[in-house]
Parts: structure tokens; sequence; C-alpha cells
């Protein structure tokens, strides 16, 4: 019998690593057309070498691959589906890099070890750089031929020092891609996989080989500036003590949306006088406000030798007499400011119009813990509160909040908004960790993503009937949320919404909503009742997994598929009563439901997924009451008390096969002289009559 996919693919990397060469002509030979053959070409540029590259890609190994979720979900790879189009590359198992948590998202599915284990013991080390040169000498060759983009794996070799592949590459003309470019240079939002991927990298970056890395980076950007972030000065603050990183900071980041007055005070604390020059030539002191702020900053903080230097600056460029004049008037003003006036307003909130010329919030800048949002401003009704708006953590949003704007949010208790609010931003309270309280108002239509992402101290939220979707990470990470009920005409219920909401005990999940995404419940490790309603069209991958206090479940009739993993480690689970509409069992979908006594396949059901109910010890009989037309390997792998089954129709007899060699007691009900019978008495497995057979 020929070998499925992916036992091909898993023979063809056991092959690399422990063949020769000419035994792994053999193998491929043997095993014919391999679907995905870019591991296997990706661990023999790590560990074997030219010789064995060059015959992996002669038989036709490729870092290509296709494009399909069934790709993704079968060698657990991205397939250009995730994180901006981010795909799995095999190649960069040619980087002098090692560990698990590297920050890269293309390497999911990949190992990065120092060496691998042989069947017989022995390890095959991570190749030499004059081997690995040798390598991409030949993968630059063959580059169309092979799916080879070496500008990816110029990026990485830039971040990880990986002088020797970083040389060769650049003796052949090649630079970072021009997406990269964009990214570095022009930005994204947090969501972005490559600019998160970016930021994470250098975040993580040694101090020690920080301004190498960006130095290598800036050669590649053309003489373009690198994008600046309050973020990016965050993970790059500590940094600048060294006056040679800032002055590379300084000169190579766009200055626009640069916080003068946080960088200033960075500057001040680490005692940088050195730096003065350069932010004075900037005109950053130009300003009298400004400047005489950090001059009582720089004396607060006892620093006299900058303290010498801004005052000699001050008295060489300074008009003090018109400097007084204007502080005389604008202190009047102020004086005479009503407290509801735009220009008052203005001090504590940041707002823009929309296209319809009503008024979205982008960010809070005052020091209340109680929070009333105006209603107006001025003339402009505000009808929305805008992405990352609120957030008490980086966002990526909210690019003008400063650092002491963001810890403010974090300690605000309550929020009120006006009736007139009818969107809320993506992230737009993420991270509020005091919020207890806020109402949210009927007129409201759209929650963005992670827009309550990470709220810890917020109790219970009530969700207006216009919205129809609850986005992803809406509700995530919420630890206190002990019950949740969600209004009837939400259709959909975005992927993470609720997960890892600790504290949950019930959920109510009405009849409008048709699809609930990947782990869109998972984690909810109190959750005991989970209300499904007649409806629902779709449970996405892992939608309850590891919910460990569930005890029951009623998947309605209306259901058509249950994804992979989805109720995988709910170990409490004693009850599944699986919907007549329902015909697709995905893989792994009630493994590890250690509670789960009896489960009944309904006559609807025509696929089941490898390891379906593998892991669940304590099962003892199922019943499969259709003709199923597909079951995958070992549904009922490690059931290791399974007694009964019961099949009421025909299933493909293979899967009786593999349980029967591990459930040796095993026995089968079936209709007498059914072929099932037939198959079981030719394999030995005991067999029972059906009851009116």
């Amino acid at each position: 019998m020929e070998l499925a996919q992916k036992e091909k693919a898993a023979r063809l990397q056991e092959a690399v690593i422990n063949s020769s060469v000419e035994a792994l002509s053999k193998v491929c030979d043997e095993l014919g057309e391999v679907e995905m053959t870019a591991p296997a070409l990706g661990l023999a540029c790590r560990f074997r070498g030219l010789d064995a590259v060059k015959m992996l890609v002669q038989k036709g190994a490729s870092f290509d691959f296709p494009s399909t979720t069934e790709i993704e979900e079968t060698y657990n790879c991205y397939v250009g589906k995730k994180h901006k189009n981010y795909r799995t590359n095999y190649s960069v198992y040619l980087l002098k890099a090692f560990g698990e948590d590297l920050m890269i998202f293309c390497l999911t599915g990949m190992t990065m070890e120092r060496c691998a284990r042989r069947t017989d013991g022995e390890e095959l080390p991570f190749l030499s750089d004059a081997e690995r040169v040798e390598v991409l000498r030949y993968l630059l060759e063959n580059r169309e031929r092979i799916a080879f983009f070496p500008e990816e794996l110029l990026f990485y070799a830039i971040f990880f020092g990986d002088t020797a592949l970083t040389e060769e590459l650049k003796k052949n003309d090649i630079g970072i891609s021009q997406k990269r470019v964009e990214i570095i240079t022009e930005g994204a939002t947090a969501m972005n996989g490559y600019w998160f991927e970016y930021i994470l990298l250098t975040q993580h970056l040694a101090d020690e080989a920080y301004l190498g890395v960006m130095q290598q980076l800036a050669a590649e950007l053309s003489g373009k500036l690198f994008h600046y972030t309050a973020n990016v000065y965050e993970i790059t603050r500590h940094r600048l003590v060294d006056i040679r990183v800032f002055e590379f900071f300084f000169s190579h980041f766009k200055k626009e949306k640069m916080n003068k007055r946080t960088i200033l005070c960075g500057l001040v604390d680490d005692g940088l006088t050195e730096a003065l020059p350069a932010v004075e030539q900037a005109g950053w002191l130009d300003q009298p406000r400004k400047r005489d702020e950090i001059i009582d900053y720089a004396t607060e903080k006892g620093r006299t030798e900058m303290l010498a230097w801004l005052l000699e600056y001050k008295n060489r460029t300074a008009d003090l007499v018109l400097e007084q004049e204007k502080a005389d008037k604008k202190m009047m003003r102020e004086l005479n400011m009503a407290p509801d006036s735009v220009a008052a307003l203005k001090k504590i909130w940041s707002y823009r119009k929309r296209a319809d010329g009503t008024l979205f919030v982008t960010n809070y800048k005052g020091t209340d813990t109680e929070v009333t949002v105006p209603e107006k401003f001025g003339k402009g009704i505000v009808t929305a509160i805008g992405d990352g708006a609120f957030a008490g953590d980086y966002s990526g949003y909210n690019i003008k909040a400063t650092a002491d704007h963001i810890k403010q949010h974090g300690k605000i208790t309550a929020l009120t908004l006006p009736g007139t609010i009818k969107s809320i931003g993506a992230s737009a309270f993420e991270a509020m960790y005091a919020l207890k309280q806020i109402n949210m108002p009927g007129g409201v239509r759209e929650i963005g993503a992670y827009a309550f992402e990470k709220c810890t101290s917020l109790e219970e939220i009530r969700i207006p009937e216009n919205v129809k979707e609850i986005s992803a990470y809406t509700f995530s990470k919420c630890c206190l949320l002990e019950a949740f009920t969600i209004p009837e005409g939400t259709r959909e219920i975005g992927q993470r919404a609720f997960s890892e909401c600790s504290a949950l005990k019930s959920i109510t999940i009405p009849a409008s909503v048709q699809k609930i995404r990947k782990n869109a419940l998972s984690e909810c490790i109190n959750l005991e009742t989970i209300e499904l309603n007649e409806g629902v069209r779709e449970i996405d991958e892992s939608a309850f997994s590891d919910c460990r206090s569930l005890t029951s479940i009623v998947i309605p009739g209306t259901a058509e598929t249950i994804g992979a993993y989805a109720f995988s480690g709910c170990r409490r689970l004693e009850a599944v009563q699986i919907g007549a509409g329902v015909k697709e069992i995905h893989r792994y979908a009630f493994q590890h439901c250690e509670s789960l006594k009896s489960i009944a396949i309904p006559e609807s059901v025509e696929t089941i997924g490898e390891c379906a109910f593998a892991y669940c010890s304590r099962l003892e009989e199922v019943c499969i009451c259709g003709e199923v037309k597909k079951i995958e390997a070992i549904v009922f792998h490690d059931c290791v008390n399974l007694k009964t089954i019961k099949v009421l129709r025909s299933i493909p007899n293979r899967i009786l096969g593999e349980t029967f060699e591990r459930n040796p007691g095993l026995v089968v009900s079936c209709p007498k002289g059914s072929k099932t019978e037939m198959y079981c008495k030719k394999k030995g497995i005991r067999v029972a009559h059906l009851t009116g057979q």
C-alpha cells in the first residue's frame, strides 16, 4: 500500500539524517512524488552538506510547497495565510542560529538544533562555515528552480550575526527584500507580522551587537531613514547611554514623531552631555518652554554637568525680555479659559475628524483614574474611540501616546462613554489593567480586535445587540470575567476572542452565531457551561481546547464541522452529544478528553480525522451510526479502556484493525452478515451482532 504524503515527507527527512547520499537517492526513488520536500532539503542544508543537497535537488526537492490549509495543518507550518503572507522558510535552516524561541515567524514547524541525532545514536553536527557557504553558492545558482529567496536569508543572517552567510550574499549583490525595506522605513501596525518580527528581533539583540546590526541594516535601506515609534524608543532606550548608539539613533531614525521631552529627559537621566550639541543642531531646544522644562528636570535630577551646558546654551541664545512677555500673555489666556472650552479639552484629549464629519478620540492625556469621554469637542460629535486610544501597553496604533500617557491609561478604574459612540477601535482599551467599570452605549455597532485584551480587573461587560462580530482577541486574558452572554444578532466569535479568560464559568452563544473561530474560548480553565444554540455552522480549530472544567457539551444539529483540536484537552468532559448535521470531525478534535466514557457519532458524519479521539483514556464505547466515507489513521489511539465499537452500517475497516492491535479485548457490534463482520472474523476480532439483526 502506498504511503500517505505525510509519511513520505517524514521518511525523506529520516533518510536525510540517517542515510548515505547513495542510500538517500534510493529512498527518493522508492518514495516517488513527495508533496513536502522543503523540510528535508532544509535539514540537508543544515547537517549534510553539498552532496546531499545536490542529490535532493536533482530528485526534484524544493523549498516550495502548496499553499493549502491541509498542508498547514498536516505539517505544522505557515503557508502564506497568516502574519501577512508569512510562509515557513526551510532555507533558513542554513542559518547559524540555535534554540526554540528565536522570534522568527518563518521558523514555524522547524527546530534549530545544534546537532541531529541519528537512529544509531551518532550525532550529526551543524555544518562548518565553509560547508554552509558551499551549499549557499549552489542554492544561489539554482534559486528559481528551488524557490530559494536569498533576500530573506540575508535579513536573518544580519540579525543573527552570521558573518559567513552575510558576506557571501553581499558578494553576490543580494540585498534585503523591498518588502523588508518598506516595513523598516515606513512601519506598520503591531498586527503586521513583518513589523512585529522586526521589532522583536531588534528588542532581543545583545547590546554589544545592536550597533553593528543596525549599521548593516542601514546600508540596505538606500539612504532611507528607519521608522520611529514610541515602542522603538522603549526597546532602544537602555542602549542610548552609549554615545555611539545615540548618534546612530539620532541620525538614522525619522525625527518627526519623536517625543522630544521623553528623549531629552532620557539624556538627562543618563547624563549624556555629549549628545546635547546634536539636539541643539536639530532645533529641539529652540522653544523656551521645552528648554526650561529640561533645565528644571536636570536640576531636579542633580545632573550638574548637564545643567551647566543647558544654562550656558540659554544665556547664549535666549531673548529673556521677549520670552517673559510671551509667558505673561499665555498665563492670562489660560486664566480666562473655560474648563469645557476646546482649548482646555485639547490639553487632555487628542481627537481627529472622520469622513462623515464626526470625531474620534485618539488619545487620553489626562491624569484622572475615573474618566468621562466628552460627547462633543466644540461642535463636533464624538462617535468613535480610535485604535489604541486608552491602551495601557504599547499597541502599535497610538503612536502619539507618550510612555507617561500609556502608564496612566493602565491606572484608569472607571470609564464612561457617551451615548453617541458607534465604533470602538482595535486595542482601544487593551491592557487597561485597573479598569473595573465601563458602560457600552446601545448604539455601538463595531468593536475592534484586541479592544479589551488584558483588562485584568474587568469583571463584567454587556455587549449591545447591534454588534455583529466579537472580533479577534477582544476579551482575551480578561482573567476576572466570570460570565458572558453574547447578544442575539452576533454572527461570529473571532479568533481567541475569549481565550485565557481564566475566571469565566459560563457563556451563552445565541442562535445567530454561525462561526466560532480558532481558539475562540481556548484555555478558559474554569469554564463549566457552554450553551450552544441551534444556528452555529462552524466550530473552528481549537475553539474550546483546554477548557479543563467543562463537563458536557451539546453540539447543535446545524453545525457541519468540528475543527481540529476543537475540544482537545477538555479533561473533565464526560458527555458529548454531536448533532445530526455534523459532516466532519477533524483531527485531534477530542484528544485527551480523559473523562469521556462513550461517544455516538451520528449518521451524518462523513469524515473523521487522525487521532480525533486519541488519549481518551476512559472511553469504553463508541457507536458509529452512519456510513463514514473517510476515517484517518489511529482515530482511537491509546484509548486503553475501549471495549466496544458499534458499527451500524459500514466504515473503512482498517480503523478496526488498528484499534484491535492496541485493544485486544475489543468487541465490534455490527449487523450479521455485514462486511464489517467478515473483516473482524478474518482479523480475529470478537463480533457481537446488533440486537434485531
